[in-house]
Order: structure tokens, then sequence, then C-alpha cells
């Protein structure tokens, strides 16, 4: 019968999970918690998946925020917009317009990197012309 892992019993399991994902040297680890370093070697290849999955939610979710956020932002330039439109001020609708394509421009920006990541995100954008003629 394999031997259970200490790491994973112990009370300081969360303690031990957030030193291995934040990178310190697993020498540092062991004589923190008084393990050894081969014993938690195996404990991080066991819990390195769900590492992983962590990661990667944080990522979705600050991807989800800076995505709601950028939304928000041309909802914003897009009222201004329409706004100067109807007020025949005709270079308070450029500015405006000059602040939507600054804003998509961001957005692409995101989407590039985000689709040259490790995991290659995806992320589709759609534009709603507010008094479009």
């Amino acid at each position: 019968m394999p031997r259970i892992c200490l790491a994973c019993k112990s009370p300081e399991r969360l303690k031990i999970d957030k030193a291995l994902v934040s990178g310190a040297p697993l020498r540092e680890i062991a004589g923190q918690w008084c393990f050894s370093k081969p014993s938690l070697e195996r404990h991080k290849s066991r819990v390195s998946v769900a590492i992983e999955r962590t990661q990667e939610k944080r990522e979705e979710r600050l991807g989800d925020n800076l995505n709601d956020e950028m939304k928000r932002v041309l909802d914003g330039a897009w009222a201004l917009t329409d706004k100067a439109e109807k007020a025949g001020d005709h270079r308070g609708a450029i500015v405006a317009l000059r602040e939507v394509r600054e804003a998509l421009e961001s957005l692409n920006g995101l989407v590039v990197r985000a689709g040259s990541g490790p995991n290659g995100a995806r992320l589709e954008a759609t534009v709603t012309f507010i008094g479009a003629k």
C-alpha cells in the first residue's frame, strides 16, 4: 500500500501549496515545514495539475474583468459620440470617435496577446454603432 503524502495530510497544506505556486525553492519550503525535498517534489508533481487549473482560472477572471472594463469604456465613448452628434458638436464627435478607436486598438492588443499565450485564448468582440446613419 502506498504511503500517504505528508504534505497532503498537513494542516498547513494550503500554505505549502501557496509556497509551491509562488515558486519558492523546494529546499526553503521543506525546511520551513520539516519535509524532505524528495517528498515535496512528489507532492508538487501530484498537485501540479490543480495548481495549473487555479492559475488558468485566475487568468480567465482577469481576462473577464478586462473585457468588462473595455466594454464599459467603449459604451461610454459611443455615448459621448452620440451626445456630441445630437448637439451638433462635430469637434466633440471627432474626439469621442478617436477615443472609440483607441479603445478598439487596446482591445485588439489584448486579444493578440491572449491569442499568443500558451493556451491560445479566443475573444470575440462585437461593436455596435450607436446613432449610425
